[in-house]
Formats: C-alpha cells, sequence, structure tokens
C-alpha cells in the first residue's frame, strides 16, 4: 500500500515545547502545564485519526507550511522562526489552529513581557492572560450545540479583531471560548482551552467542506482505512466482530470473500477491497 498522497493537514510537534513544558527539576512550568504536552498533540490528531484522514507531524519553525490546515497544540515555547513560520502561513492563506498554553515563553524560557500569545498576538487578532482551573470541566455553545470539555482548565481571550466562534456558558466571564481572526489572505483560530476530542472534533469538522478537506471511508468506532488507487484498506482494532456499511458490491483481496452491502471484520481482522 504505497502512500502517494500528500496530507491536507499538519500538525505541529515541538521538541522545545515538550522539554519546557515539563524540565526535569522542579519548576513552576510543571505546576502551571497541567496537561501532558505528548497528551495534547495526541489529542489534537484524535480527530483526524477517527476520521481516516492523513495527517503530517511537522516542527513548523524548521519547515514551510503548505497544507489546507495546521494545527498547533500546546506550542509553549515560541522560538521567532515557528512564530514567522505561522505568521507567513497565515497571511499566505493559511488556515491555524492553536489551543491554550500556546506561545507563554520565548526561546529562552523566559516568560513574554508582551501580549500573549507571545509573537503572535496580532495574528490572532487577541491577547490572553488570565487562566483558570475550575472544579467542573468548562461547557461551550459552538454552532446551536453543547460541547462539554473534558479538562478543568480555560484561558479568558480578551478579542481586539477576532471575532467569537464558541462561548463558555458555565463560567464566571462566559468569555469566549474559540475565536477567528482574519490575517492577510488567512484565518487563525484560537482554542481558549487545552487541545482535547470532545473540543477539536467539532471544530475541525467544522472546517473541512471550506478547506476541502475529504474525509476517509465512513467506518464504527475502533476500525480504520486507508484507500490507495481504488482500494480501500480496513483494519479492525478491537476485540469484537464490527460491521462495515458499503455501497454496491465489493471483493476481498485478502480473503477472496464477495461483499454486498456490508463487510463483516472478526476481531482483530484485517481486509483489503477492491
Amino acid at each position: 500500500m504505497p502512500r502517494y498522497h500528500k496530507p491536507d493537514v499538519a500538525i505541529d510537534y515541538s521538541f522545545e515545547s515538550n522539554i519546557a513544558s515539563h524540565p526535569p527539576s522542579s519548576d513552576t512550568a510543571r505546576s502551571y502545564f497541567s496537561v501532558g504536552y505528548a497528551e495534547q498533540v495526541e489529542s489534537a490528531l484524535e480527530p483526524f485519526f477517527e476520521d481516516n484522514i492523513d495527517v503530517a507531524l511537522i516542527n513548523v519553525g524548521h519547515s514551510r507550511p503548505d497544507y489546507k490546515l495546521v494545527v498547533v497544540p500546546a506550542e509553549y515555547l515560541m522560538d521567532t522562526a515557528s512564530a514567522e513560520a505561522i505568521r507567513d502561513y497565515v497571511r499566505n492563506g493559511g488556515t491555524v489552529i492553536m489551543t491554550a498554553f500556546s506561545a507563554k515563553v520565548d526561546e529562552d524560557n523566559q516568560w513574554f513581557d508582551t501580549p500573549l500569545p507571545g509573537r503572535l498576538s496580532d495574528v490572532f487578532g487577541l491577547r490572553t492572560s488570565e487562566f483558570y482551573r475550575p472544579s467542573t470541566p468548562p461547557e461551550i455553545s459552538m454552532e446551536g450545540k453543547t460541547e462539554r470539555a473534558s479538562i478543568g482548565f480555560y484561558e479568558v481571550l480578551e478579542p481586539r479583531t477576532a471575532k467569537p466562534i464558541a462561548a463558555f456558558t458555565n463560567t464566571p466571564e462566559k468569555s469566549p471560548a474559540i475565536t477567528v481572526n482574519n490575517y492577510g489572505k488567512g484565518r487563525a483560530i484560537y482554542v481558549a482551552l487545552p487541545a482535547q476530542m470532545s473540543v477539536l472534533a467539532p471544530l475541525v469538522r467544522s472546517l473541512y467542506a471550506g478547506l476541502g478537506i475529504d474525509k476517509g471511508p465512513e467506518t464504527p468506532p475502533g476500525v480504520y482505512a486507508r484507500v490507495v488507487e481504488g482500494r480501500t484498506l480496513y483494519v479492525n482494532t478491537t476485540g469484537e466482530e464490527k460491521n462495515i456499511t458499503i455501497r454496491g458490491s465489493k471483493r476481498g483481496v485478502i480473503t477472496g470473500t464477495s461483499y454486498s452491502g456490508v463487510i463483516r471484520l472478526k476481531a482483530y481482522d484485517a481486509e483489503l477491497v477492491e
């Protein structure tokens, strides 16, 4: 199954942010950065993984992003190269999503003395300084639906040129939970919560159509699929049988089975159909 397709989506991974947010010695960063960096990167990947969408993992400061969507989860340390790469990407028409905990310290691991997110406040059209850890996870209203966060942490956003597209419903401030700012030819979206499936999934799925991002094959939970040159590989990662609805008739290359309307995969089974 050679992969000739270039992904439409990229997720930023910063080794520097991983280290700075969780230093080996006792540090105030450990107290502040309460959700693991790697965990948040994995949470940023999860919606695309569940939608069977290929994703590239990049270091935004050492690349020239040319993707339809770039997600920057918890980029705690924002160096000059990364900030300029994000700025140029958005200015030239890209769409970026950045989450809470991002752009708090510079390359010397010093807290920014300029409006946060550091070096990118104008790109995202806001500033943020306050944060809270409520005992009850925040709830947000987005496109008429209520989504409940799974993590008790949020930042208070103060929009300048940015426009709110989601708001907290159970916090004292009722401040924006997600904002979007037009910058140059592109859009910069800021999420006031740590990266998590319950918040990012409805957000990124609302962007697919406008960005021309195609979802992969529809599969039940625990079954993943990829299409290459007319063939579809299905993998059941669960310990139970799964039924996959398909259109028309397909032939199983691995088993030689003919399928019509549905493919039945046994536990931990796989099938390649055409």
